[in-house]
């Protein structure tokens, strides 16, 4: 009697054990017929049992039937439940395994679409749009570093600030470093939300990830001038140069700061100080040489308004004061082509001094080369033009 219960115990939990793999089945063929209640209902129950629980294919199944249902009426809890599956079965199955392979690929497929379809309205100018094909992308993969950072630059088109920065600030958590991302946001805290310490930390931030850039010294010391806090930026850079006084660096951030501060005998100093540090640093060249050219330019422009009179009593004098920085400005010039030799504006400028010097020989070379830049520019956006096409 006791052989003959448990005989009828095996057929019971064999047959409910079959009634919930033969839902996993009803489901596909549910799913295959267009039946996506049915479907639904089929693979929830056998996802929630037991006995089918820890099945990779069961969870691989309801995952392809809440995919159809987001396909032919989106909301977010279903995808959110197409995912949760997916992950399931990866958890489950073996790396290589059939469903693990399937699952990984459909996984792909959903994030692959948004992302076409986000690029897709990005390229139409449907910013709002293309953010939300972007953020249904993160729903699929939340550490995707693609998704995030379309979505940000999406959501800052659509002028959408707080939401650019809400995915910038993520792509920093997920360690993506780029020089644009922490100039997006520095540009969004300084302009839109107004706040100057909030900018100052984050470009700061910058400054450790980008040792070598001088830009976001720069805005350092621009935005701590704005803040009102102009004595600790000259106290930083004093404090540096204390403990690093051949670093060449942190004399041109000095002499940028003078120069803000219109303050031009300490800026000229720092400056030189810079390139004598460092005779290759092409920023501390250029702006040394800008910085006596635009002495000579005003000196020229404030001769050239002069009436008759007054010039023909100080104008003279004062252009050949004039020519005297622009010989100062020169070798700085001349050093910084030597360093960017196709750099527009360093040969333009030049091509203005040695015309203005008489040096006609030097003059007529820069402007062939700046001829020769030009076309190689213009090829190479003709280049890219038809490439896009």
């Amino acid at each position: 009697m006791r052989k003959l219960t448990l005989f009828f115990a095996l057929l019971l939990t064999a047959g409910f054990l079959y009634a919930q793999n033969s839902n996993v089945r009803k489901a596909e063929n549910a799913l295959e017929d267009g039946d996506l209640q049915e479907a639904k209902e089929l693979i929830d129950a056998a996802a929630k049992h037991e006995k089918t629980f820890d099945d990779g294919k069961t969870w691989y199944v309801r995952g392809t039937v809440y995919q159809a249902i987001v396909n032919e009426n989106y909301s977010k809890e279903a995808l959110q439940e197409a995912v949760k599956s997916f992950e399931k079965v990866m958890e489950l199955e073996k790396e290589g395994s059939n469903y693990y392979t399937l699952t990984d690929l459909k996984i792909q497929e959903i994030w692959g679409n948004y992302i076409n379809k986000g690029s897709e309205a990005y390229g139409a100018a449907n910013y709002e749009e293309a953010v939300d094909a972007f953020a249904k992308a993160l729903i699929v993969l939340p550490e995707d570093t693609t998704a995030t950072l379309y979505a940000g630059i999406a959501s800052q088109q659509a002028q959408d600030n707080e939401s650019a920065l809400k995915y910038y600030y993520r792509l920093i958590d997920l360690d993506y470093q780029a020089e644009d991302i922490y100039g997006s946001i520095i540009s969004i805290e300084r302009y839109q939300n107004e706040d100057l310490d909030k900018a100052i930390e984050v470009t700061r931030m910058a400054k450790e990830q980008f040792p070598e850039s001088d830009a976001f010294a720069k805005q350092e010391i621009n935005l701590l001038i704005a803040a009102e806090r102009t004595d600790e930026a000259k106290d930083k850079l004093n404090e540096a140069i204390e403990k690093e006084p051949d670093n060449a660096n942190l004399y041109f951030n000095l002499g940028y700061l003078y120069e803000e501060l219109e303050q031009p005998e300490k800026a000229e100093e720092a400056y030189t100080k810079a390139v004598e540090i460092d005779p290759d640093y092409l920023d501390a060249n250029y702006n040394l040489a800008v910085f006596y050219y635009n002495i000579a330019a005003d000196m020229f422009t404030k001769a050239a308004n002069m009436d008759l009179k007054t010039y023909q009593k100080e104008g003279k004098k004062l252009e050949k004061e004039a020519e005297v920085y622009l010989k100062k400005a020169l070798p700085y010039f001349e050093k910084a082509r030597s360093i960017a030799p196709e750099e527009l504006a360093i040969l333009e400028t030049l091509e203005i001094i040695y015309s203005r010097m008489k040096m006609n020989d030097k003059a007529m070379d820069v402007m062939d080369k700046i001829d020769e830049v030009k076309a190689k520019q213009e090829a190479a956006a003709a280049e890219g033009a038809a490439d896009g096409e």
